[in-house]
């Protein structure tokens, strides 16, 4: 099992970081940094390294000469780009990232190396970097997650090593998350090794790796809800224990929420300022049921549309019911919760599709417990009799994600993208993501003259 485990993170991380090489050294996709979400991870290792310090004052000018705020292109404003937090610390200005910090620390080890190897930190080296460490915090979490459908989910050597493969390449881990420094692929990580180390009773480390999502993407805090009632069926289902376990359950809470809190108050001088507090509140502004719906459906965004492999996860579910499984175990009932919960909840988000972004990245940080509810799927008579369409929709998903590395360059969505006021752009088949870009191809090929041409000012 653990070179197994060995073969996957390093052969998905290489497929990972090489995917996009390819592309960017032939010139085939020259986006090499995905959105200016990831931007302040790329510097924060560097600065934490060499100035031993979270403020990003060193890289601020770079960052804004590269990715400016959209109404101060020439700097003469002194707007901050979304992606900053401007600090007046008794009269001293400071430069903060708008995210949460959980993802550049994980790059540490990694940038550490590069310094001690002699590399510059100028913005190309710092993007490799951040495509690397991206690359291999997604493999870590498929190797993970093959160790935990191995012991605990009675797959065998070849079902874990396929579903495994699902998760890494047949779902947007494979052409965004595993791409960049992203929230989202260290969440899915820390989720992983919370259930696994709820099923290897390491009670403590569960509630740890629960927090460290949370800190993460904070609406990981859903799957910390329903993965605390699961705690509480398996630790009680056997033996009743009042006070030791529960106590190393929310004892592990502790060093995180430790962490957080000191590093808000000392250098961002309060909650107020910190990650999405200013967005709590106030951006709650999709239509019911329309963001949902987009999440699984949309041509553009959907999860079934970008990986339709994930429909066996459904499957998995109703099987898991009409056989009563959940009469013996509440997981699969637990992770259908999570991942129809966590679909509702950032529904009603305003940018539930992701903003420019490629495929459900909204919808990425519940992926495996979709992976999870697809064993019961798996392990049945049917997957037996359904193989052929099975194989058929892996395939189409990995060709799906492979399309998203060649093409996600952002140019659809500044032909096609209106913004959330207005989302039927998101629901056009003829404009959707996947037409337009074959519209591109028929351009390159000169049988067609411009692949949008209503949308003046953009190259095909």
């Amino acid at each position: 099992m653990t070179k197994n485990f060995i073969k996957i993170v390093v052969g998905s991380t290489l497929i990972f970081l090489f995917s996009w090489l390819v592309v960017d050294k032939l010139g085939i996709n020259k986006l090499s940094i995905q959105s200016e979400d990831t931007l302040p991870a790329l510097f924060l290792p560097v600065t934490i390294i060499e100035e031993k310090t979270i403020y990003l004052d060193s890289f601020y000018d770079v960052m804004i000469k590269n990715y400016p705020h959209p109404n101060d292109k020439d700097y003469k404003l002194g707007l901050v780009p979304f992606y900053a937090r401007r600090i007046d610390v008794n009269g001293a200005i400071h430069y903060l990232s708008a995210f949460p910090i959980i993802t550049p620390l994980l790059a540490l080890p990694v940038y550490y190396l590069a310094y001690l190897l002699g590399v510059s930190f100028t913005l190309a080296n710092v993007t490799v970097l951040g495509h690397l460490v991206g690359a291999l915090i997604c493999g870590l979490s498929g190797g993970f997650l093959y160790m935990l459908l191995r012991k605990h989910f009675s797959c065998n050597e070849k079902k874990s090593m396929l579903l495994t493969a699902i998760y890494l390449f047949a779902t947007v881990n494979y052409a965004m998350i595993s791409q960049a420094l992203w929230q989202h692929g260290v969440a899915e990580l820390f989720v992983i090794l919370a259930v696994w180390f709820l099923y290897e009773k390491k009670y403590f480390w569960m509630g740890l790796a629960l927090m460290l999502a949370v800190l993460s993407r904070p609406t990981a805090m859903i799957v910390l809800c329903f993965m605390s009632l699961l705690f509480i069926e398996k630790a009680f289902s056997k033996d009743v224990s009042f006070v030791k376990k529960p106590f190393k359950y929310v004892v592990g809470f502790i060093p995180p929420i430790s962490f957080f809190m000191w590093y808000t108050n000392k250098f961002y001088l309060g909650i107020q300022n910190n990650g999405y507090a200013s967005q709590i509140l106030s951006e709650w502004q999709s239509k019911f049921p329309e963001g949902f719906l987009g999440l699984w459906l949309s041509p553009s965004k959907g999860i079934l549309v970008y990986s339709p492999i994930l429909i066996f996860a459904l499957v998995g579910f109703y099987l898991a019911v009409r056989n009563n499984l959940w009469r013996k175990n509440y997981n699969h009932i637990i992770f259908f919760c999570i991942v129809l919960t966590h679909t509702l909840f950032l529904g009603i988000w305003k940018h539930w599709y992701g903003g420019w972004s490629f495929g459900y990245r909204m919808a990425s940080d519940v992926l495996p417990f979709f992976i999870l509810l697809m064993v019961p799927y798996i392990n049945s008579d049917l997957f037996e009799k359904t193989k052929r369409l099975f194989y058929m929709l892996f395939v189409f998903s990995i060709l799906v994600q492979i399309y998203g590395i060649v093409f996600f360059d952002g140019i659809w969505h500044a032909a096609y993208d209106r913004g959330y006021t207005n989302t039927r752009w998101l629901w056009s088949i003829k404009d959707s993501e996947v037409a337009f870009n074959v519209r591109r191809i028929l351009v390159k090929l000169k049988l067609l003259e411009r692949a949008c041409p209503k949308c003046l000012g953009i190259h095909d």
